[in-house]
């Protein structure tokens, strides 16, 4: 895990860094900012499985990171957190997203998902739910379970004041763009 998250780390760092004299970045210089961000706790041993390096979020460092923004810099937040004693846990992507979300105070919570959001009976698009309406839609997607989790963070983010939460589909060339520019 420690050698996929360093090597995914340094792929994304270095896409970040392109500035060739022909590209929209050409001048550019977005500076990404990562570390130990995130206190982490052993998940321990549950119903006799031992989870060896699997952990939970303890606490994010929100305070490091609103610096690093504020400075106008992009916080990389790996799925790794750290325990006091120096230990390295692998955590949950959706826990780290919905508990920077909700340490942060933003606005939004948005997933990447493989699917282009919730579906209803019809397989029509969903556009909005209530918070009341999750846990019916939660039990829908029992056969769906990443699509169930992203939408677990997005609710769980909400109850603790987040605004919204977006599911978009990371296969569709320009959702993030869609969902944040246009009003549907």
């Amino acid at each position: 895990v420690k050698d996929a998250v360093g090597s995914a780390r340094i792929s994304i760092e270095a896409k970040l860094s392109t500035g060739a004299v022909n590209s929209p970045m050409h001048g550019a210089r977005i500076r990404v900012f990562g570390g130990n961000l995130i206190t982490a706790k052993p998940l321990g041993v549950r119903d006799g499985v031992d989870f060896h390096h699997t952990g939970e979020v303890r606490r994010i460092d929100q305070k490091a990171i609103q610096k690093q923004l504020d400075d106008g810099a992009l916080v990389l937040m790996s799925p790794i957190g750290y325990s006091p004693t120096g230990e390295a846990f692998n955590l949950n992507y959706e826990d780290i997203a919905t508990q920077a979300a909700v340490s942060l105070g933003a606005e939004k919570l948005i997933m990447f998902s493989a699917e282009s959001g919730i579906g209803d009976a019809q397989g029509n698009l969903i556009k909005m739910l209530s918070l009341n309406e999750v846990p019916h839609c939660l039990s829908m997607l029992s056969d769906n379970i990443p699509v169930q989790r992203d939408l677990m963070a997005c609710y769980q983010a909400c109850e603790n004041g987040v605004l919204r939460g977006h599911i978009i589909s990371h296969a569709d060339n320009g959702a993030l763009l869609t969902e944040l520019f246009t009003r549907e």
